[in-house]
Parts: C-alpha cells; sequence; structure tokens
C-alpha cells in the first residue's frame, strides 16, 4: 500500500542549491533509513516530509487519511506543563478517556466520575493503550510525570518528544536520529519496539547497528540525488 509519493522536490537556501528534482515513494511496513552527509538537506527533506517546510518546486503527495508523528532534533514544549500534562496534550480521543480516568483514579470520593471514566474505558479498548502509555514512559526513564519541562535536560525533552510520538501510534513516523540521548538499555528496547510495531518508519540515523537492526531499506543522498 501506498502511503506517501515525493515527486520532483529541490530545494535552495540562496544560491546554495540542496537538492534538486528528488522522487522516491513510502509504503506500508517501510522502515527507511535515510542517509547523507551533514548538510546535504536531510533535515530539509524531514522538514518538508512533516509539513513544516515546503520545497521549492515539486510536491508530496499524501494517502487520504495517513496519520503521521514527526521528531525532530529540537522539539519544542511549554515550559509550565508537567509530563503527564504534555503527553495529554496531545489531539487524540483515546488520549482524552485515558486521561479522564487517570483524573477519576485521583479523586475516589466523586464515584460518579469514576464510574463513568471506567465505563468508557471499557467501551474504547483503553486498558492495552493505557498500559501501553505508562510501558512506554517507564523505559524511556519518564516515570516522574509531575516534572515540568522547564526543569528537565535537553535529553529529558527529546525522550518525551520519542515517547509522544511512540504513543501517538502513527501510520507513519518521520524520525530524526531517535536514538541521540538514549543509553543502551533504551536502544535495545526501541529496537524491539519498532520491530514489534504496526507503524511505518522514515529514520535519519548515524547509528549503523540501529539502522542495520531496524531498516528493510537505505535511502542514500548524495550530491543532490
Amino acid at each position: 500500500m501506498n502511503y506517501l509519493n515525493v515527486e520532483n522536490i529541490s530545494k535552495s537556501y540562496g544560491e546554495l542549491e540542496l537538492f534538486s528534482n528528488l522522487s522516491f515513494s513510502i509504503h506500508k511496513d517501510d522502515k527507511i533509513a535515510f542517509v547523507a552527509k551533514n548538510g546535504s538537506g536531510k533535515t530539509s527533506i524531514l522538514n518538508i516530509l512533516s509539513g513544516e517546510d515546503a520545497p521549492d518546486s515539486g510536491e508530496i503527495i499524501m494517502r487520504n487519511g495517513l496519520k503521521t508523528a514527526f521528531l525532530s532534533q529540537d522539539p519544542k514544549f511549554a515550559a509550565h506543563l508537567s509530563i503527564e500534562e504534555t503527553i495529554f496534550n496531545a489531539d487524540l480521543p483515546i488520549l482524552k478517556i485515558v486521561e479522564n480516568y487517570e483524573k477519576a483514579l485521583k479523586n475516589p470520593e466523586d464515584s460518579e466520575a469514576y464510574q463513568k471514566a471506567f465505563e468508557q474505558m471499557d467501551i474504547n479498548n483503553a486498558w492495552d493503550y493505557e498500559v501501553q502509555i505508562k510501558q512506554i514512559l517507564f523505559q524511556l526513564k519518564l516515570d516522574n510525570l509531575e516534572q515540568k519541562i522547564e526543569t528537565m535536560s535537553g535529553g529529558q525533552i527529546k525522550r518525551l518528544a520519542l515517547a509522544q510520538a511512540l504513543i501517538s501510534n502513527p501510520d507513519l513516523l518521520d524520525t530524526d536520529e531517535p536514538t541521540n540521548h538514549l543509553d543502551l538499555e533504551m536502544i535495545e528496547w526501541l529496537e524491539q519496539y519498532f520491530a514489534k510495531s504496526q507503524f511505518t518508519l522514515f529514520m535519519v540515523t548515524h547509528d549503523r547497528y540501529f539502522l542495520e537492526r531496524v531498516c528493510n531499506e537505505i535511502i542514500e543522498l548524495d550530491q543532490g540525488k
């Protein structure tokens, strides 16, 4: 199943031409490593695929209803929010159901709210999803859910962005160096998670061993082609 077509895109900054007339496709279950020398346009292509930038010419044709997520090198979050608030801030109906249930657990005297939240978890089969959220945050060492973004290190913020992307269960995940700021245990867990996940990957990485264990295809950008 075709997810996305890149058709004859070009990008320049002033007189510097990064690439011209590039075309490739991404299909369901592809796990693509995108490799190139530094400064050759990898991040620009990721930004174009995610909609954060536009090509000078050419177009991106995406399958209708495709759910995507983008993990950038420099994620931004509201500094006053906690880890938990940031995770539940995403626009996903099932996340709102889990959030309401978690709030009800913290307010046991309101039995009516708890019963309603419990029923919604049942109706929407959200129990496994709640477990998945907690496992992802635990594996990425983000289990202090009350911690504020403003107190977190750059590495913790990058891991939070990774957690948010995984929790969103996208059809297509575009990711820039996903193993940065991960220790060996986290990297091994992420390998296994990607191996069993249903989403398609388009990934920039310099981690050759991670690439070889996760990806089933390589696209190389060399001299703008």
